[in-house]
């Protein structure tokens, strides 16, 4: 086990790999389509901030088309006022009283060019986030990383 495991952060050094669930070999990661979400509240800035965080991790390189990946991600996301802070415990909760409280969630699948899922995560954040949407994409970013380097992909 401490082989594969040793074999695996060796791999992830000299490039992403993962492992491909029907033929139990591995597949080299370099270049992934992030798909279009559903339209919702938020899901392109979703959508725009986790293309920026994937340039950021710097493992691959995003290609404009499903044809070009060797994987894909595809994912669902929405951000939405929860209420409104103010430092005035009588200005009630009207927008004109306060700054907007923001929740919201991002889900994520990894997907090889066969559409078999390789990895899949979702993050919720609570009303302390200062932008919800980077937030959340950082969050996915980080879960991926950490899978990619553990070998945890399925």
């Amino acid at each position: 086990m401490e082989v594969m495991r040793a074999f695996l952060a060796a791999a992830v050094c000299f490039g992403v790999i993962a492992a491909s669930p029907a033929s139990g070999q591995h597949i080299s990661i370099k270049n992934v389509y992030v798909e279009a979400f559903p339209a919702k509240a938020g899901s392109t800035k979703l959508r725009e901030d986790l293309i920026e965080q994937l340039r950021k991790m710097g493992s691959f390189s995003i290609v404009n088309s499903e044809s070009a990946a060797d994987a894909i991600v595809s994912g669902d996301g929405e951000t939405w006022i929860k209420g409104y802070r103010s430092l005035n415990p009588r200005s009630g909760r009207l927008p004109s009283d306060g700054e907007p409280v923001y929740a919201g969630f991002l889900s994520v699948e990894l997907k090889d060019a066969k559409g078999e899922t390789l990895w899949s995560y979702l993050v919720t954040l609570g009303p302390a986030s200062e932008s919800i949407s980077k937030d959340l994409s950082k969050q996915i970013v980080k879960h991926l990383a950490d899978a990619l380097t553990t070998g945890s992909l399925k």
